[in-house]
């Protein structure tokens, strides 16, 4: 069938449109995606599994494009955007492309943290929104969650003692199993000064210390309190920073990310006034790196601007992302991943290395460096749609896009990451019989990292329920397909395997007219519990 378009603003709007990509492995510098061609936010598909996961592309592509086997570990990030077909969640991927895990089911506006130490243990953390509308627009209220490796929360984590929930912009879990987060309450403040009113209201960010394990609060500290709006850069009154008001209070500070350190200090970064303040246990400023009253002399190529996701790496050395940009201004022609060498005794700040765009753009909002035992990085580049990995030195090596760039599709964090995940749920499967005697089964276990290959199991009888190998598979995707032609069986079950034969659950049996009931008691796991 062939259609005709009167104009051709008629085709553009429909090549704009979300694209269905029947590969799941990453396409290798697809000019398609890159133009737009196949939509804002192309997705992958599956036969049975109730998921369309945003397909990735790498347009820097790895030496081995898709397989990116030089990495190890998962790519973590939450993107955010109007032009998604799938929301609510953020995503675990393998480096070739193909989802692992969707933490759908939490609420409409959830973000993946990445891993988490608590109690010993590895956790997931997410932040979920309370639904709040928050003015203006990037904040959030809400809390963090940290899920166990089987899926099951562990703890919920939010404010103590204030009017809002637990901000978007940060969650560390220090090694005493507390949580340091961000919150974005409204104070009644004079603003006359600045172009207000004397009855004007501003965003008052918090940094707060949480132990997890009551609730309570052992240190907060509030930006109002030490640092004066003069000391900041965001202009009053515009649609990006807020008019004063109650529904639509000045965010002077935006605090972005916190660290605590092992000596008890706080490392706080606002965005709006350029600035990291390094913050003792009883809330004041030891000293100030950048910003209009640096106390460190910031050597060549060492300034940043509207950063985000301070890090300290080690003793005299630490992390940012410097945006270099917002709504408003451009700093400097890109946007870069700072590793930056800091002298406490001779107060200056000296570059170490960089790492710059694939594309050379600036990103006006979000981002975050990571670095890896190994000395690499990875950088997650905000409200540019891309992930990429650097060397040593900082060179670039790959950079995977999950969307067009330009379409205002972000994620405000992206990690790479190692996770072991063995959902305490069962497998999911679904029968598919054009006869009863050739099935075909599709097979998916949202969140299982250990899973190698299936085994498809068929009964005849409930009682006694006996089960019979029928066929086997690798898994290569998130689903797999599990094909038998033969005598048919009236119930159907998957087996998920690890690389040694070990059975890692059953899933439920699903009989042709698609009823479903529980496993046999009889069945056994033969893979060892998660240690």
């Amino acid at each position: 069938m062939v259609f005709f378009f009167s104009s051709t603003v008629a085709l553009l709007s429909l090549l704009s449109l979300p694209h269905l990509i029947s590969a799941s492995v990453a396409y290798c510098s697809n000019e398609e995606y890159e133009s737009g061609a196949l939509g804002q936010s192309p997705y992958q598909t599956y036969n049975a599994a109730p998921y369309k996961p945003v397909q990735l592309n790498y347009a820097l592509p790895p030496a081995d494009c898709p397989s990116n086997s030089q990495v190890s570990g998962y790519l973590m990030f939450s993107p955010l955007g109007d032009d998604l077909t799938m929301t609510g969640g953020g995503y675990t991927m393998n480096p070739n492309g193909t989802m692992v895990y969707f933490s759908s089911g939490f609420g409409a506006r959830v973000i993946l943290r990445g891993v988490f130490t608590y109690q010993g243990e590895d956790h997931l953390g997410i932040w979920v929104s309370d639904g709040t509308n928050t003015v203006p627009a990037g904040h959030g209220s809400g809390w963090n969650i940290l899920l166990d490796r089987t899926y099951n929360v562990a703890a919920k984590i939010t404010t103590s003692g204030l009017t809002v929930g637990a901000d978007l912009h940060e969650l560390h879990v220090t090694t005493n199993n507390t949580a340091i987060i961000t919150a974005f309450p409204t104070d009644e403040t004079d603003l006359s000064a600045y172009g207000g009113s004397k009855v004007g209201y501003i965003l008052n960010p918090v940094a707060q210390e949480i132990d997890i394990a009551t609730g309570k609060a052992i240190f907060t500290w509030k930006a109002l309190d030490h640092i004066s709006p003069s000391e900041c850069y965001a202009p009053f009154g515009t649609s990006s920073t807020g008019y004063g008001t109650a529904t639509d209070p000045w965010d002077y500070f935006h605090m972005n990310s916190i660290q605590k350190n092992d000596d008890g200090t706080y490392l706080i970064s606002s965005r709006h006034c350029h600035t990291l303040y390094l913050v003792d246990s009883a809330g004041d400023i030891l000293w100030r790196m950048g910003g209009k009253n640096s106390n460190f002399t910031m050597n060549d190529g060492a300034n940043f601007t509207w950063q985000h996701h301070a890090r300290f790496r080690g003793p005299g050395q630490l992390s940012v992302f410097d945006n270099g940009a917002t709504d408003w201004e451009q700093d400097i022609p890109y946007s870069q991943g700072l590793l930056l060498d800091y002298d406490e005794s001779a107060m200056t700040v000296s570059l170490s290395s960089t790492r710059a765009p694939y594309n050379r753009t600036n990103t006006v909002s979000q981002g975050s460096v990571e670095l890896l035992s190994d000395g690499n990085s990875i950088v997650g580049w905000g409200a540019m749609p891309y992930i990429s990995g650097h060397d040593q030195s900082g060179e670039i090596m790959w950079s995977a896009q999950f969307a067009v760039a330009g379409s205002g599709i972000s994620s405000y964090r992206s990690f790479l990451q190692d996770w072991t995940g063995r959902p305490s749920i069962p497998p999911s499967m679904k029968v598919t019989s054009p006869f009863s005697n050739n099935i075909t089964v599709y097979a998916w276990w949202n969140g299982a990292t250990e899973v190698v290959s299936w085994e498809l199991l068929g009964s005849r009888l409930i009682s006694p329920l006996k089960t019979t190998s029928l066929a086997n598979a690798s898994k290569t995707d998130f689903e797999t397909a599990l094909v038998y032609s033969g005598s048919g069986y009236t119930y159907y079950q998957v087996a998920a395997h690890t690389a040694n034969g070990e059975i890692l659950s059953y899933s439920n049996f699903t009989a042709l007219d698609g009823t479903t009931f529980g496993p046999a008691e009889n069945q056994t796991i033969t893979a060892a519990p998660l240690s």
